[in-house]
């Protein structure tokens, strides 16, 4: 999906009070909360068949719904 499609869906789900967290690798996306990855395009968890990796990145991903008490961005890794 298309990191626009993701910042109006993410912003729509904000809106009826339901906090999330979108995962990017450019700067500029207009989502509420947003975690830069230093990952290549279409791979915003890391590395193919890597699940253990996956698993941190969401589990660090998801953390973020704590640790940021409002919409902004920051680096996850």
């Amino acid at each position: 999906m298309c990191h626009r499609s993701v910042g109006l869906v993410s912003q729509s789900i904000e809106a009826a009070g339901i906090p999330t967290v979108t995962l990017s690798m450019e700067r500029g996306v207009l989502a509420p909360r947003v975690a830069f990855v230093p990952f290549p395009y279409n791979h915003p968890m890391g590395e193919p068949g890597d699940g253990e990796h996956h698993r941190e990145v969401a589990l660090a991903a998801l953390a973020l719904l704590h640790g940021l008490n409002r919409p902004g961005e920051v680096d996850l890794f």
